[in-house]
């Protein structure tokens, strides 16, 4: 079987930017190609490459792909974007906060950065204090200075002796040129109880994001090979306020799209937080996992429990928060840490917290149950791996209806990645930086990791493959590498840019294909970004900040952009539309409402609610 010539190549530029000149100078085009050989072959059995009800739909589109990348919030991405034909846009150029060159607008006040309090009690509204003259100095963090990576160093921005001034500030400015990949700044905090108290959870005022960070870091128990935040170093500055210029240059794939097809610019994580719980999210509209033994709800290790009062004697070091830590919450007991400042708000705004008694959601990034073969992997205090979960997913609802889907992971065959291609590279550095195992949220699920739908879980080798053979299904994901996620700290947006193009250029190579295809192109989340829309408080999960959406498609509408509320669970919304299908389950969130949206307000009259991206395509 043929490997697909437009992913191998930027595959291994990819890896071969990541890599210093030593480690690569043995590498040849013959080891190349024997790589692209043995990986292709891999994992190629596959369901029915049809079902029956997979063109039974109510509109034009037959084939759904979504693609999602990582870790960028609108404002970050789009911040300077000029529409086309009239249309308007929300962001920071528009508000007034910047200028197209990038410094500061007339309306710089509406994201100026506060200092704040906070010693006893984790609080969403923290007494503020002082505003930051300049805020502190941009980190560069990530594998980028991991020294697991040392054969696969980054390249390491050089900054200035100071931080940048009070406010967004553009990257490309401060550290290099936008086409100089895995340069830029680091990756801002980006987990839970971190986001509700940057945003306040509406985002009413966006004046935390420097300091929540600048106070917490990544949690106490975060240990990255050795390396752990404390009070006095949390490893984090004010990344968070950084942004692309597109009025500059930067980002000019997603300004063409954004030109070209119609794009939202209110379209929102659906969980405050990071990676892992958004994908998750993804798959399940919005229901999140719960620590459970044998199905049955639990009480998870202790030290596994989430805890962001503050360590005594500090001002907001949360006591039980990291990696290797605190990450679940029972958020039906508002005794537990943090509990109360979160729902005390969405009491205030009539809202369920959607929260069951007796259970504790995990809310931040922890190792999936299964392997991708489906192994269980053993749990403990300090395994840090989640149970294997029963929640309904798309997965369910597409199998249960006769809608034929798969979901397609880069570098999900990671036996055939061997370093014999890769001197001085190990398969642990393979494995952290080519498959995002959080990022393939079905292989959590017992039903898809102990039955037939184990083999809709594929890599990108296969996604080409069935593009080539027009035997892609109707419903499909598309999940980059983490090289090519353009995550801050280990990728970089220029090569998902470069992913996004191989991908779409290869559906739209196939005519046949392309007539009738809808590829929606997002992100999981934030980054921890800044960005200045408001936010629609849901339930006790988010939503979370904006992140970019553009769906590409013969009937999208042309440089359209769509005010109405969305997050990831509209992508659920459209499916089931399209198909006539019922919702995932009874708490998800595609059974909420579309939104009533008047007066160019971002936030609909009849919250919650969350659209169906209708308005997005031209039928």
């Amino acid at each position: 079987m043929k490997m697909s010539s437009v992913f191998v190549p930027k595959l291994l530029v990819s890896l071969m930017a990541a890599a210093s000149a030593t480690a690569w100078a043995d590498v040849s085009v013959s080891a190349s190609v024997s790589m692209s050989t043995s990986v292709s072959t891999a994992n190629t059995s596959s369901s029915a490459t049809g079902s029956a009800n997979d063109a039974n739909t109510t509109t034009p589109i037959k084939h759904v792909i979504v693609v999602i990348g990582e870790n960028h919030s609108f404002d970050n991405l789009f911040a300077t974007y000029q529409p086309q034909n009239g249309q308007s846009v929300k962001n920071l150029l528009s508000e007034g906060i910047i200028t197209t060159q990038g410094g500061h607008g007339p309306n710089i006040n509406l994201a100026l950065q506060n200092q704040a309090t906070d010693t006893t009690t984790y609080s969403i509204n923290p007494q503020r204090t002082t505003s930051y003259g300049w805020m502190p100095q941009v980190n560069a963090i990530g594998p980028i200075n991991d020294p697991r990576y040392t054969s696969l160093q980054l390249v390491n921005f050089v900054p200035t002796l100071v931080g940048p001034a009070n406010g967004p500030f553009q990257i490309t400015k401060w550290d290099v040129p936008y086409s100089t990949p895995l340069s830029v700044t680091g990756s801002p905090v980006h987990r839970f109880f971190q986001m509700w108290q940057e945003t306040g959870g509406t985002n009413a005022k966006p004046d935390l994001f420097v300091w929540t960070p600048s106070t917490t870091g990544t949690g106490g128990a975060t240990s990255v090979a050795g390396m752990s935040p404390t009070p006095s170093n949390p490893m984090q500055g004010s990344e968070a306020m950084g942004f692309f210029n597109m009025a500059q240059g930067d980002a000019p794939y997603f300004k063409s799209l954004a030109d070209q097809y119609a794009m939202s610019d209110n379209f929102h994580q659906s969980v405050m937080g990071g990676t892992g719980m958004n994908f998750y999210a993804i798959s399940t509209a919005g229901v999140l996992p719960v620590y459970n033994v044998n199905g049955a709800l639990a009480t998870p290790p202790t030290n596994q429990i989430e805890n962001p009062n503050p360590q005594a004697g500090t001002n907001n070091f949360f006591s039980n928060d990291g990696y290797s830590g605190g990450s679940y919450v029972n958020c039906a007991d508002t005794t537990q840490p943090g509990v109360a400042s979160i729902t005390g708000l969405l009491n205030q705004l009539g809202r369920d917290p959607k929260c069951a008694s007796g259970a504790y959601y995990l809310v931040n990034n922890y190792n999936l149950p299964y392997n991708s073969t489906g192994i269980v992997q053993p749990l403990g205090a300090t395994t840090y791996t989640f149970p294997p979960q029963t929640t309904p997913t798309i997965a369910d609802l597409l199998t249960n209806n006769s809608v034929s889907w798969k979901w397609y992971t880069g570098g999900r065959n990671l036996n055939d990645f061997t370093s014999t291609y890769f001197p001085g590279v190990t398969n642990d550095i393979i494995d952290n930086l080519v498959y995002n195992n959080i990022g393939d949220p079905l292989v959590a699920n017992t039903r898809v990791m102990t039955g037939p739908m184990q083999n809709n879980l594929q890599g990108m080798f296969n996604f080409y493959q069935d593009v080539a053979a027009n035997t892609l299904p109707a419903v499909t994901f598309v999940i980059p590498p983490d090289l090519e996620s353009g995550h801050p700290g280990q990728s970089a947006p220029v090569f998902y840019e470069g992913f996004l193009s191989n991908v779409i250029n290869s559906v739209q190579a196939n005519p046949a294909l392309w007539q009738n295809t809808a590829i929606i192109v997002t992100s999981d989340e934030g980054g921890g970004y800044f960005d200045s829309a408001p936010i629609q408080p849901l339930d006790f999960f988010g939503d979370g900040t904006r992140i970019s959406m553009i769906v590409v498609s013969p009937y999208a509408k042309k440089g359209y952009i769509d005010h109405h509320y969305a997050d990831h669970s509209s992508i659920m919304k459209f499916i089931e539309k399209n198909w006539s299908l019922p919702t995932i389950s009874p708490n998800s969130r595609d059974n909420l409402p579309n939104p009533v949206q008047t007066n160019g307000n971002y936030l609909p009259s009849n919250a919650p609610a969350i659209d169906d991206m209708s308005g997005l395509f031209n039928f």
